[in-house]
């Protein structure tokens, strides 16, 4: 009898121990996320990409609940932080900011990257979007686009346009401009968008192509006179500067640069929907939109699903672009 009662409380133990595990949230399971989340930026501080992230940090970290940091691997146009977050640990506690230049633009001019986007890392968000700009400072004799092409044709090569480095977005763009207006533009590679604006501002060079986010200060401080933007239709936050198509060229209106969050491939989909959900919701705020007009960029909201189909759409043209420049690797 002893015996009987001893493995019906037994029994009764053992089916309360499963209700509890049942019930409990931590069954087996921490709920994401439990720890800080560390943002892996491939620029350094201060640049483009850091400073649209940096408005996001704070706010995601109080939604998550959870401390989240940033930690820079500069260099390489973005590609050398996109290797470091391909191979991190897909625990959904490491993702980073990818650009257009590093996810859809790199593969097609650099052969071997360490890094597949579409295998290697997984879709977050897209949270910002912007044209390329050409421009000229303030004091410059052009006034115009078609200025600047008149001023080329009567000799070949001797307007200079400065970008952030060979084969980055600007690059191309100046190609695709160069070849579509048939005419011969002389291109500077710079290492990074920083020297080539110090260097226009100087001087030194007559124009630069640069991304709307670094261009729109300088224009409010009247330092520059922008001549003309991709897509097809104007930039709200340079409503005075006509597209290039405006301008008599249309070779340009694909070519647009963004920004977004990834993550590693095999990252769970829990974890990428929870990040996806909060970032999606601090962007649809009026205060995220007010410091994006301030900063130089189009806020964006789109789904892991959204951004996997922007990705895979612009390899393939951007690839089109770059056979078409016949611009190649040094």
């Amino acid at each position: 009898m002893k015996a009987l009662k001893w493995a019906a409380c037994l029994a009764i133990g053992a089916m309360a121990m499963i209700a509890f595990a049942q019930a409990t949230p931590d069954a087996g399971a921490t709920a994401y996320p439990s720890k800080p989340i560390r943002v892996i930026v491939p620029y350094a501080p201060g640049g483009g990409g850091d400073t649209v992230f940096r408005t996001l940090t704070e706010p995601l970290a109080v939604r998550v609940r959870q401390p989240v940091f940033m930690e820079h691997h500069a260099g390489a146009g973005g590609t050398i932080g996109l290797d470091v977050l391909a191979h991190a640990a897909p625990d959904g506690y490491s993702i980073g900011v990818g650009s257009s230049d590093a996810v859809a633009l790199a593969p097609n001019f650099y052969p071997k990257l360490g890094y597949d986007p579409q295998k290697d890392l997984v879709p977050i968000a897209i949270v910002a979007e912007m044209p390329l700009v050409l421009m000229v400072k303030a004091e410059s004799p052009i006034q115009s686009l078609p200025d600047l092409l008149a001023s080329a044709r009567a000799k070949p090569a001797s307007v200079s346009y400065g970008t952030p480095g060979r084969g980055s977005s600007p690059h191309i763009m100046g190609e695709l401009l160069a070849r579509g207006a048939k005419v011969e533009l002389n291109h500077i590679p710079y290492k990074g968008t920083g020297p080539a604006i110090q260097d226009l501002l100087g001087g030194h060079v007559d124009a630069v192509v640069v991304s709307g986010f670094d261009s729109v200060p300088l224009e409010k401080a009247k330092r520059v006179r922008t001549l003309a933007v991709t897509g097809t239709q104007r930039y709200p936050l340079l409503p005075q500067t006509p597209t290039f198509r405006e301008s008599g060229v249309d070779t340009l209106d694909d070519l647009r640069v963004w920004f977004g969050l990834f993550a590693p491939a095999g990252t769970p989909r829990a974890a990428v929907e929870r990040l996806s959900g909060a970032i999606d919701a601090i962007v649809a705020t009026e205060e995220f939109s007010r410091k994006a007009s301030e900063l130089g960029f189009v806020p964006i909201r789109a789904t892991p699903e959204q951004v996997r189909e922007r990705v895979r759409t612009d390899i393939a043209k951007l690839a089109e672009m770059v056979k078409r420049t016949g611009v190649k690797p040094d």
